[in-house]
């Protein structure tokens, strides 16, 4: 069997993510896999919190971060609760290890260009934004500006997932999620640019 490495995505301020459901999800992945890496795009979700009309300040300091640092707890306590270590949970800390990598970043403007340059990759990408913006309890005036500097938070989890298997010496990764993700699931089908993408995958895992 390949060397899989499954990565569950988090996302901050992502109501979903409750602790008994991080408990739950960290089980079922374990007793797949043996290990998981949560990925919780803390950095990236500053441009969420910008579309959503919060100044960038506000948008890192009141939100983002905060968030995500609230998320990587639950997480801790759930990996305690459930015995496992930490080489069997990798919390990845998206400012000290990926932000200022430069192999993610060389992925990142790959996945920027592609969005720039392919149609259909940049209709999906924008069309996943806004339905994701729309849950959100703010009220938004521009769904078309927002979506536009939000969809930098999608891009950035595409180019985390190609970064991924080398930064986790894994042959493959899988991206564990909760529902479809239709856009992703395209992307490494090659559906947009014809590259199918054999050392990606995507797994939905559900809770109670």
């Amino acid at each position: 069997m390949n060397n899989i490495y499954p990565i569950i995505g988090m996302s901050p301020g992502n109501s979903y993510f409750r602790d008994e459901v991080v408990k739950e999800l960290l089980q079922k992945v374990l007793e797949k896999y043996g290990k998981a890496a949560v990925m919780i795009a803390d950095i990236p979700a500053i441009s969420t919190y910008i579309a959503l009309g919060y100044p960038e300040n506000r948008a890192r300091r009141d939100k983002a971060l905060p968030q995500g640092n609230a998320l990587k707890n639950k997480v801790r306590r759930a990996t305690q609760e459930l015995n496992y270590s930490d080489n069997q949970v990798k919390i990845i800390d998206w400012g000290t290890e990926i932000d200022t990598n430069s192999e993610y970043q060389k992925k990142y403007q790959e996945v920027t260009e592609l969005y720039k340059t392919n149609k259909k990759f940049h209709e999906a990408a924008n069309l996943a934004t806004k339905s994701a913006l729309k849950y959100s309890e703010k009220q938004i005036l521009d769904i078309e500006s927002a979506s536009k500097i939000a969809v930098h938070y999608l891009l950035s989890e595409f180019a985390f997932m190609e970064f991924a298997p080398k930064y986790l010496e894994a042959d493959k990764v899988t991206y564990i999620y909760h529902k479809e993700w239709s856009v992703y699931e395209s992307y490494i089908l090659g559906e947009f640019d014809e590259k199918k993408r054999g050392y990606l995958g995507f797994e939905i895992v559900t809770t109670q």
